[in-house]
C-alpha cells in the first residue's frame, strides 16, 4: 500500500467515525464561551479578547476569571464566529478536519522517523478512532487539544526537517512559530520542549554515525552545543509564554473551588495515573466526569494497589523507551502533557479527571507499545510484519471505533450529555446539577427539581440551589425559590463565583417580582449593585423593570441614564439592554430623538451578536426606530 493510500484511508476513517458528531448543538461551556461571548463576537473587543483570560467575558474585563490565557484558541473562536456565526455544524466540521489532519500528520511524522508504513498506519489508526478523542472532537470547546496537537506535531515535523538537513533557518523558524501557536492553544505545551532535545540529539547522532569524526573532547563539546542551542530556543519560547501569561492573568494560578489539599493531592496521584492507563487500554466507560474522588485516607484499593500498578507501569515504559528514539519520544509525549493533570489540587472535586487530557498522551503510549510489537512480529513472522501490524491495528480499532461512534451521540445536545453522565457518575452533585439545568431548558421543570434534589445528596452547591430555584419559578413555587436563592445570597463572597452570585440576584428579583413583591425585588437589586459593582449596569436593567412595574417610570429612566457609561464597559449582553429599555421608555414619553438615539446605540453595541435573546432584543430596538419614523 502506497503512502497516499494510507493517508486517504486514515482521513476517511477519522471522518467517518466522528461524522455523527456534526449534527451536535452547542453544549456545556459552548453556551458561554461562544454563544454569549461578546469578546469573540464584537470586532471592537478583539484586542481585549486576545489579552484576557478565556473566561473574561463573565465579568467586566477588570478581573481574571480563570487560569487560561489561550490566544490561539481565542483566535480560532474569533475566526470561526466570522465564518459560521452560531451555526454549530461549521464549528464541528472544523474540529473534525483538525482531528483527521492530525491523524495524517502522525502517519507522515512516523514515516519521516523511518517507521514502516504498517507500523505508522496502525498507530495513527488506533489514535484516530480511540474513544478518548470524543471529548476533544465532538465537543466544540474541546478544540484546544486539537489546536495544540496540530501545532505541536507540526512543529516537531519542521524541527526534525531542520535537524536532519541543517540547511537554512526557515524550517527552524517555522518550528518555533508553530510551537508558539501550541503554547497559545494549551498551557501544557510549556512542558513539552524536551521533545525537541530528543529530536536534535537523534539527528545529530545519526549524522555522526555516517561521518568518520574524531572522538576528542573538542568534538564532544561541539556536538553538545549543536544539540543544546536549538533546544534552548524552544525553552526560551516556553519561558516567555509563562511570563506573558503571568502578566496577563496577574498570577501564576488560582485555586479551584473546594479543591483537594496537598496531602490528599499527593495520595491521589497513583489512582489518577491508573485511571488514565485504564482509559487508554480499556476505555469501556466514557463520560464527561467520572466517579473518581480525591484520596483522603490510605487503603489497599485507593492507594497501595494503584501505587504498585503505577510503579510497574513506569518501569515498563522506561524499559520500552530505552529501545529506540521513537519510543523515547513516545515516553516524553505520554508523560509531559499528563504531568499537570496528576495535580488534582488544580481541579474541583468532582472533575479531577477528563478524557481530553489524553489526546496527545495516547499517541505517546502507542509509540512505546507498537514498535515493541513490531519487534516481536519480526521474530515470529518476518515476512508478514507489515500485514500483521495492519491487521492488529484494524482489530484493535474496530471495538474502539464502535464505542466512539456511540459516545459521539451523547454530545448531541445538553440533555443527552448529562442524562448519560448521571449514569456514569451517579454520585456527582455537578452532573445532576447540569442535568437539572438541561431539563429546565427543555421545559421539564418538575423533573429538573428532582435532578437538583439528587445533586444535593452529595453536597449542596450555589449553582444547584440557583438551578432548583429557577425551575421552581417556572412551577410558580416562589417561596421555595426565594428560600434557595436567599441561601446563596447569604454565602460569603469568598465561597462564591461572582457570576453565579449575579445570576442568583437576577433570579431572586424575578421570583420576588412575579410573586407581587416588587418592593423586596427593588431592595435586593440595590443591594446587589453594591455587592457586585462589576455588574452594575446589568443589574440596573433589572431594577428598571421592577420600577416600571410599580409605575415609577421617571425613576426607571433616571437609573438607566446613570448606568449608561458602565453599560458600555460591561461585557454581559444584558448590560447593553440598558439602551433598549431607555429607547422604550423615551418612546412612551414621546421623546422621539432620545428614543432613536438609545435604540440606535443598542443596535450599534450589539451589531456583531448572534445569540437568540440578543437578536430578539435587536428586533425590538429596530421596531422602536420604525415606529418613530
Amino acid at each position: 500500500m502506497k503512502r497516499h493510500s494510507h493517508l486517504i484511508l486514515l482521513v476517511i476513517i477519522a471522518l467517518a467515525v466522528f461524522a455523527n458528531s456534526l449534527s451536535g448543538e452547542f453544549v456545556y461551556d459552548d453556551g458561554r464561551q461562544i454563544v454569549r461571548n461578546p469578546l469573540i463576537q464584537d470586532n471592537a473587543l478583539i484586542g481585549k479578547a486576545l489579552s484576557s483570560d478565556v473566561w473574561a467575558f463573565k465579568g467586566d474585563g477588570t478581573y481574571t476569571a480563570s487560569n487560561y490565557w489561550r490566544p490561539t484558541f481565542t483566535t480560532f473562536h474569533i475566526l470561526n464566529f466570522r465564518l459560521f456565526g452560531l451555526e454549530p455544524f461549521g464549528w464541528h466540521f472544523l474540529n473534525l478536519l483538525f482531528h483527521a489532519g492530525i491523524c495524517a500528520l502522525i502517519f507522515l511524522l512516523l514515516r519521516r522517523w523511518d517507521l514502516s508504513a504498517g507500523l505508522a498506519f496502525a498507530v495513527a489508526l488506533v489514535f484516530a478512532v480511540h474513544p478518548t478523542r470524543v471529548e476533544s472532537v465532538a465537543w466544540i470547546s474541546g478544540s484546544p487539544d486539537l489546536l495544540f496537537g496540530a501545532a505541536f506535531l507540526g512543529s516537531l515535523w519542521f524541527a526534525d526537517k531542520w535537524a536532519s538537513e541543517k540547511s537554512g533557518s526557515l524550517n527552524l523558524l517555522i518550528a518555533l512559530v508553530l510551537y508558539a501557536l501550541a503554547l497559545g492553544a494549551k498551557e501544557v505545551a510549556m512542558l513539552c520542549f524536551p521533545v525537541y532535545f530528543l529530536i536534535f540529539s537523534y539527528r545529530q547522532n545519526s549524522m555522526n554515525e555516517t561521518k568518520a569524526k574524531s572522538k576528542d573532547e573538542q568534538t564532544k563539546i561541539e556536538r553538545k552545543t549543536s544539540v543544546f542551542n536549538p533546544t534552548l530556543a524552544f525553552a526560551v519560547l516556553a519561558a516567555a509564554y509563562f511570563f506573558i501569561r503571568w502578566a496577563v492573568l496577574g498570577r501564576i494560578s488560582q485555586s479551584a473551588e473546594d479543591a483537594a489539599g496537598l496531602y490528599s493531592a499527593v495520595l491521589s496521584v497513583p489512582s489518577v495515573f491508573v485511571f488514565y492507563l485504564k482509559q487508554i487500554i480499556f476505555p469501556i466507560t466514557i463520560g464527561t466526569n467520572y466517579p473518581l474522588r480525591a484520596v483522603e485516607t490510605i487503603d489497599l484499593f485507593n492507594f497501595i494497589l494503584p501505587l504498585i500498578i503505577s510503579i510497574l507501569a513506569i518501569v515498563l515504559f522506561y524499559l520500552l523507551a530505552r529501545r529506540s528514539f521513537v519510543q523515547k519520544v513516545g515516553f516524553a509525549l505520554f508523560f509531559l502533557p499528563l504531568l499537570p493533570t496528576l495535580n488534582i489540587s488544580a481541579f474541583v472535586p468532582e472533575q479531577i479527571v477528563h478524557d481530553r487530557y489524553l489526546y496527545l498522551p495516547l499517541l505517546g503510549f502507542l509509540l512505546m507499545l507498537f514498535p515493541y510489537i513490531e519487534e516481536i512480529l519480526r521474530k515470529k513472522m518476518p515476512e508478514k510484519v507489515e500485514i500483521g501490524l495492519i491487521i492488529l491495528g484494524v482489530l484493535a480499532s474496530l471495538p474502539l471505533a464502535v464505542q466512539t461512534f456511540i459516545h459521539n451521540q451523547h454530545w448531541k445536545n445538553e440533555l443527552a450529555l448529562w442524562e448519560h453522565n448521571v449514569k456514569i457518575d451517579p454520585s456527582s452533585s455537578y452532573s445532576y446539577m447540569l442535568y437539572g439545568t438541561a431539563l429546565t431548558q427543555t421545559g421539564k421543570y418538575a423533573e429538573a427539581v428532582d435532578a437538583f434534589n439528587k445533586s444535593f445528596d452529595s453536597r449542596p452547591t450555589a449553582l444547584g440551589l440557583m438551578g432548583r430555584a429557577r425551575a421552581n419559578i417556572f412551577l410558580n413555587n416562589y417561596e421555595e425559590a426565594v428560600w434557595d436563592l436567599k441561601t446563596v445570597v447569604e454565602m460569603p463572597n469568598e465561597d462564591l463565583n461572582a457570576y453565579t452570585l449575579y445570576q442568583t440576584y437576577e433570579a431572586l428579583s424575578l421570583a420576588l417580582s412575579q410573586n407581587g413583591k416588587n418592593d423586596k425585588a427593588e431592595e435586593i437589586l440595590r443591594d446587589a449593585r453594591k455587592r457586585l459593582p462589576i455588574y452594575y449596569a446589568a443589574l440596573t436593567e433589572k431594577l428598571a423593570i421592577v420600577l416600571y412595574q410599580q409605575n415609577r417610570k421617571a425613576e426607571a429612566v433616571k437609573e438607566l441614564e446613570d448606568a449608561r457609561p458602565q453599560a458600555r464597559r460591561e461585557l454581559l449582553p444584558e448590560s447593553k439592554k440598558i439602551f433598549m429599555r431607555l429607547g422604550m421608555l423615551y418612546a412612551e414619553e414621546e421623546q422621539k430623538e432620545k428614543a432613536r438615539d438609545a435604540a440606535q446605540e443598542y443596535l450599534n453595541l450589539t451589531k456583531d451578536a448572534k445569540d437568540t435573546v440578543t437578536m430578539q432584543n435587536r428586533a425590538a430596538a429596530s421596531k422602536i426606530l420604525t415606529n418613530l419614523r
